[in-house]
This record gives C-alpha cells, structure tokens and sequence, in this order.
C-alpha cells in the first residue's frame, strides 16, 4: 500500500480510472472493491528536488500512459506541452474521423498543378481564368511557409516539379 499526498484532483481522476480504483480520504473508508492493483508502484526522483510516482503493471482494462515533460525553464516546458497537447489532438482527430487530408500547402499544390494542366488545353478567356485561380492557389503554400520562417524558395521547387 502507497500513500500518495500532494496530488492534484485531475491526476486522482487519472490514477483512479488507470487502476480500477476509488478514492478514499481516510483508513476507514479501505475496502477491497476500492482498491486497485498494480505489479509496481515507486516514487522516482527526477532531478531538481521533484519526484513522480510511477505506476507499471496495471491490473485494470484501462489503456492510459503519462508522458513526463521537463525543460530548462517554465516557459520551455509549457510549450512543449502545448506541443503535445496539440499532436494528441491530431492524432484523436484521425482515429474519429479518418476522412482527413494532409495540409501543410500540399492539396492546393496539387490542384494548382493539376488546374495549370487543364488550364493548358483550352484557349481564350476560360484558359485564362483557370490559369490565374491555379496561380492563386500557390500563394497558400507560401504563406504558410513564412509563417514557419521556411525560405520560400525551396517549397516553389518542389511546387513547380510535375506530380506523376
């Protein structure tokens, strides 16, 4: 049995459902239909005074990890939170709704290309037309480019290069 003090509410929700455990305030309340089970429960100490309580071997169905994020200052750590935080959403994203497509620039691209094509086999005002909205298209790649401070130039390389 570990007695674990200093934990916040949303970690006791966590641990809760990780182990298939209720949680009790007092010894009185210990019954064993409360109780979780686990093969190892420690207190690992992981640098800088702190320590986490690592739990392996849990005896529950319950699919969960946790992932330890540590930087040289607070603002470094919550970024790379942030960070996670925001590649956990993509990844539920994809597995609720497995119609996405890729981003970054790369489907207008794709169209811009295909569009300059047929662009190129009609004439007069029609060709014209479909020509400007295809050039138009390979503007979004850019912006998106210099938003990341990428140099531009090396996406238009790749841009002008004909998909197969």
């Amino acid at each position: 049995v570990l007695v674990v003090k200093d934990i916040e509410r949303d970690e006791i929700d966590f641990v809760s459902r990780t182990l298939g455990c209720r949680p009790i305030a007092t010894a009185d309340h210990m019954l064993p239909e409360h109780l979780g089970q686990a093969d190892l429960v420690e207190e690992i100490s992981v640098g800088g005074g702190n320590k986490v309580v690592s739990i392996t071997g849990c005896q529950s169905n319950a699919k969960t990890c946790s992932i330890l994020v540590q930087g040289s200052n607070k603002l470094l750590a919550d970024e790379a939170e942030r960070s996670i935080h925001d590649a956990l959403c993509v990844i539920r994203c994809l597995v609720k709704n497995k119609n996405m497509i890729v981003g970054g620039g790369a489907p207008e691209i794709e169209l811009s290309i295909k569009l300059a094509q047929y662009a190129a086999t009609l004439s007069g005002v029609d060709s014209h037309c479909i020509k400007a909205f295809a050039d138009a298209l390979e503007i979004i790649p850019f912006t998106l480019a210099e938003k990341r401070r990428t140099p531009s130039n090396q996406h238009r390389h790749r841009a002008q290069k004909p998909s197969r």
